[in-house]
Formats: structure tokens, C-alpha cells, sequence
């Protein structure tokens, strides 16, 4: 993915002689003085750091500062999780410390979600001087630039500051840096300090610090432009808006939601859009599968406009790759999301700007509407008859879960097949949707909740598979544990996924190497950190755990474990009883 270049609009200079709130003592480096200035004038308040040496110059200047938050975790990786999901929950830059070596190499996978997910993370790492690098050091590495493939900016923040052309060059550099991690698209930073020893020395001198403003051009849809779209959506017969994932708001389902009322619209959203009306369709998977043949109506879109970003949905990839559909992506970032091969145009504006151009100057146009929305309809009564009745597994458990889910929680959804069993069911206009679906690995999803749940002001459910579960074992190795998180894992034994994707199944090494079978339990892990766990083997004791779950007033896991050998049986027979038929 390339994001646009951004605009320098305006650009405002400014001096900041020590903020009254610095501490009476800093850190002699004059470079994380600046850096503290940073966070200061920006307002960014959620700072992780990560024990080490070489990073002691930011932990002596920020770990007593009133200003800021800080937070100690030891594992790299979690830890860069954890400061993913305040971001996520903030909308605002999120920092995570590292010492040298390969501590910082840990980041690495937080940063690459971040980066597609869009997600302002800012990533700091300590470094030696450059002349040290390969010579027998040890925890030295070439940091340089080790992040730049999933980040909007890397900063090599080099050590020599003793003339003011280096200081003057290091100011821009970091204003540089806080200015593209917090424009559209959002997205991280890497800022790799080089620090001389002594690390531990401080003063009470303070550096002065100049900011630059960068004001990012708000984009919006001239008169010919709105002309030109109403014409040719007014034209069209068949137009599907495929909302991907989003922080979505009450305005932009609005505004949706009118557009949809218009006989040729179809909005297809994914859970993670957080959009929600009568008139759209929150199931793509369920009404691709019982649409049987009729599914072919999505392949007869004339125009595809997308909002957001990732889809999860393979089945809609499929189908729309095979169409004739021009594609219209409306991305305020400007970034050319060419998804479906079909990329025809992109419109730099907000989703919400878009769509209230366009409500009440687009004609209606055929039913195409009409026919969709009939066989969801006929699919959605049929999927309630199954699941009324059928057999306990990861479908049911996951069904009982979201039912049971009291409303105002925000869901973070774990990934792998956690995810895509959300899709089969309508999502609650009433909870808010999240998860890492930016690359969708299963190594942070624990860290991410823990970290979003610690800063968010409403309540957190993970709902979570056992491999992913297992995975980010050292998530709870931190004391900034939210007593607001609950966590539900489904355990079947494995990775369950690879016997519900075409492929795997048909080898000889399903069970060895796809589906990676193991007896382990996610309540021997929480006791191991004291984490309060209760385990449920069978349908009979779900709602009764479920309860007390919800009840609870601390951090609780509740372990459900699903038979492993049936659930693609079950969800197989799923897709066959919600076979729509339309009438003669």
C-alpha cells in the first residue's frame, strides 16, 4: 500500500522554552528533551516503555511526569500490542520504548497492523552510535530503517548535537515525524534514537523546542463532480456499497442508510464497519452461501463503491474480481485500495461527505434492492430455525456468546475462524465491533484487548480461539489489566480454521502441521498469571457461565471447549439448511 503525499497547507513556528510541567529533573540527552516537548505539544498521554539500559534517558524523563501515562511491560511484543489498543480506542498516537537489539525487532508485528489498519502508533527504539553498529557489541543490530516496509515515516535520529545545524536538522526531523503519523490515513512511525553513554545522567536545563504545524487540506466533492456521480448512479441498475472496516458514526449510517433506500443500492457492511440499518445487509458470508446460484446478482454490480478498509469476506473477493463492475473507493487519505482488480476511480473525501452530497439527487432505479433484501430475509429466518436446534459447537457457542453479550460493550474480535463465524450473524447495533484485521494475525489479539480495555470508559469482551489465546501467552504479564475485560476462548483443540478452508483438509498433514493439535487450556495459563478462569464442556452449562461471566466484577476468562472433530460438520450442515428458494 503507497499513502499520498500530504500537503503542507499551512505551516505555523513556534517556540516552547520548558513546559511548567516537566519534572524539576531531566534527562541530560537533549534529543529525548525534545521528544518529551513533543508528546507534551501534541497531547499524547499513553507512553509504554519497555525495561532496558540503552533506553534509560526516556524512562528518567517520562516515568515521573504527571503529564504522561506510563506503562511497564517486559514482553516487546505484547507491549506493542498493548499500546495498539489504546491508539485504537484514543484515535490518538500511542508510544511504545525499547531498548537495542533484537527487543526492538519485537515491535515489528504490532507496527505492520497498525500501518494497515491505520492506526497512529509511534515506535521508539534506542539505539548505539552508528560506528558501534557490527562491531561486537552487544544488543546492537542495524536498526536503521528496520521497520520502513509497514511504516509511514522511519527517523534516524543520529547522536551528534554539538552545533546547531544538528539540532536544527534533528527538530525537523521529529517535526516531520509527529506530523505524518497523525494526518490522513494515520498510520505508525519508527524513530530510532542513537545514544551516546552516560544514560543515566540528568539536568535541570531545558532544551527549547520549535513546532511546526502541518494542516492537512480538508478534501470535499466540487459541483461537476456530484453532477457527474448522480448521472451515472441514476443510469446503473445494479449498485452494491461494500463497507469495510471503520470507525464508523451515527451521521455516516445516516447517511447510508438514505442512500440504500434507492431501488438499485445494495449496502453489504462487515461486522468491524460498525454500520447499521434495517436496509443493509450485515452477513455477507451467510447470504453468499444460502444465496446459492441467486448469489450471482452481486456478480451483475454495474458500479462497487467501497468504504473503509480490510474486507474479510473471501466469497465477495471471489465473486467481484469476476465482474464487470467499475469501482469507486472513497478514502479521505486519497490511497488507491485496488481490492478487486476493478479500481475506476477514488474520491478524497470522508465516506459521510460523499454520501450526504448525493441523497436526494440520485433516481431511483430498478430492484435490484428488492431482490437482495428478499433473500436475506428468507436466509435469516431459516439460519434461526438451525441454530434453534443444533448441535453444540464452535457455531452454537458463538451464537449463545453474542446473545448473551449485554449491551454498550465494545467486542474485540479475535482472528483466524472467531471472526468469521461473527460475519454469519447480524451484527448489534448496540455493541461496537474491533479487532486486528489490518495483516489478521493471531500473535496480539489478547495484548490489543488488554490495552484498549485499559483506557476505554465502557466495557470490553475478547471472544477469542484457543490458538490465538495461547499464542499471546505473556499478555497478561503486566499489572495494567482492566477490571472491566472479559474474555470468552473457544477451544476445539487446534487450529479449526484449516478444517473449515478448502486445502487443508484434503492432506495427509491436517492434523500435524495445519491444524496443530495440542491438549493445552487457557485456564492453566491464567492461572499461571492469576487471572480468575472457569471452563464450560457442553451446551447445558453455557448460559449459567455466561451469566455469572457478565456478572463478574474483574477480569474473567471463561474457557469453552467445543468438540474438535465436528464442528465443520456442523457448520457445513449450516450452510445447506439456509439454502434460500425463491418462490415460483
Amino acid at each position: 500500500m503507497v499513502f499520498g503525499k500530504i500537503s503542507l497547507i499551512d505551516v505555523h513556528f513556534s517556540l516552547c522554552l520548558v513546559p511548567l510541567s516537566l519534572p524539576q529533573m531531566s534527562s541530560l540527552k537533549k534529543p529525548v528533551q525534545e521528544f518529551t516537548h513533543f508528546l507534551l505539544q501534541r497531547n499524547i498521554a499513553h507512553v509504554v516503555i519497555c525495561p532496558g539500559s540503552r533506553n534509560a534517558p526516556f524512562i528518567i524523563d517520562l516515568a515521573n511526569h504527571s503529564a504522561i501515562n506510563t506503562y511497564s511491560i517486559v514482553d516487546e511484543r505484547s507491549a506493542a500490542f498493548f499500546a495498539l489498543g489504546i491508539a485504537q480506542q484514543s484515535g490518538r498516537p500511542a508510544v511504545v520504548i525499547s531498548t537495542s537489539g533484537t527487543a526492538a525487532l519485537n515491535f515489528a508485528p504490532a507496527l505492520a497492523e497498525a500501518y494497515y489498519q491505520r492506526i497512529p502508533l509511534i515506535a521508539v527504539t534506542a539505539d548505539r552510535p552508528e560506528e558501534w553498529i557490527d562491531q561486537g557489541e552487544g544488543q546492537s543490530i542495524r536498526q536503521k530503517d528496520v521497520f520502513t516496509n509497514f511504516c509511514k515515516g522511519s527517523f534516524d535520529l543520529g547522536h551528534d548535537f554539538s552545533d546547531t545545524d544538528r539540532l536544527w536538522y534533528f527538530n525537523r526531523q521529529l517535526n516531520e515525524a509527529f506530523a505524518i503519523c497523525d494526518l490522513a490515513p494515520k498510520g505508525p512511525i519508527h524513530l530510532n534514537f542513537q545514544l551516546r553513554e552516560s544514560l543515566y545522567e540528568t539536568t535541570s536545563d531545558r532544551v527549547q523546542t520549535r513546532f511546526i504545524e502541518k494542516v492537512q487540506l480538508n478534501q470535499s466533492l466540487s459541483i461537476e463532480e456530484i453532477e457527474s456521480a448522480v448521472k451515472e448512479l441514476s443510469s446503473s441498475k445494479r449498485i452494491l456499497v461494500l463497507a469495510g472496516q471503520l470507525n464508523a458514526s451515527e451521521d455516516l449510517s445516516r447517511h447510508l442508510s438514505a442512500f440504500a433506500s434507492l431501488g438499485q443500492v445494495v449496502v453489504f457492511t462487515e461486522t468491524h464497519s460498525n454500520l447499521h440499518a434495517e436496509n443493509f445487509v450485515s452477513t455477507i458470508d451467510r447470504w453468499i452461501m444460502g444465496a446459492g446460484e441467486m448469489a450471482q446478482l452481486i456478480g451483475e454490480t454495474e458500479i462497487l463503491i467501497t468504504i473503509g478498509t480490510n474486507i474479510i469476506s473471501r466469497k465477495i473477493k471471489e465473486i467481484l474480481r469476476k465482474s464487470a463492475a467499475q469501482h469507486w473507493h472513497i478514502d479521505e487519505g486519497n490511497v488507491s485500495l485496488d481490492t478487486f482488480r476493478k479500481l475506476s476511480r477514488v474520491y478524497p473525501v470522508l465516506p459521510k461527505e460523499f454520501f450526504c452530497a448525493l441523497n436526494g439527487k440520485v433516481l431511483s432505479n430498478g430492484s435490484f434492492a428488492k431482490e437482495v433484501l428478499e433473500i436475506n430475509q428468507g436466509i435469516a429466518e431459516k439460519a434461526s430455525r438451525y441454530l434453534t436446534g443444533s448441535k453444540f459447537s464452535d457455531l452454537s457457542a458463538i451464537h449463545s456468546v453474542l446473545n448473551a453479550v449485554p449491551s454498550g460493550y465494545d467486542i474485540q474480535m479475535g482472528n483466524s475462524s472467531i471472526v468469521r463465524y461473527f460475519q454469519l450473524y447480524d451484527s448489534r447495533s448496540d455493541l461496537t465491533y474491533f479487532g486486528n484485521r489490518g495483516v489478521s494475525g493471531i500473535d496480539g489479539c489478547t495484548s490489543t484487548a488488554i490495552g484498549a480495555s485499559f483506557i476505554s470508559e465502557k466495557p470490553t469482551l475478547l471472544v477469542s480461539g484457543d490458538l490465538a489465546f495461547l499464542y499471546d501467552s505473556n499478555a497478561f504479564w503486566n499489572k495494567h489489566r482492566s477490571e472491566n475485560l472479559k474474555i470468552v476462548v473457544v477451544n476445539n483443540g487446534g487450529g479449526g480454521i484449516f478444517r473449515i478452508i478448502d486445502g487443508p483438509s484434503s492432506t495427509d498433514a491436517l492434523e500435524q502441521y495445519f491444524e496443530t493439535v495440542h491438549n493445552r487450556t487457557a485456564a492453566s495459563l491464567c492461572a499461571s498469571f492469576n487471572v480468575p478462569c472457569h471452563t464450560v464442556t457442553n451446551e447445558s452449562e453455557l448460559p449459567s457461565a455466561l451469566q455469572k461471566l457478565f456478572e463478574s466484577r474483574s477480569l474473567a476468562v471463561l474457557e469453552i471447549h467445543t468438540p474438535r472433530l465436528e464442528n465443520d460438520g456442523v457448520l457445513k450442515n449450516f450452510f445447506s439448511a439456509i439454502k434460500f428458494l425463491k418462490p415460483n
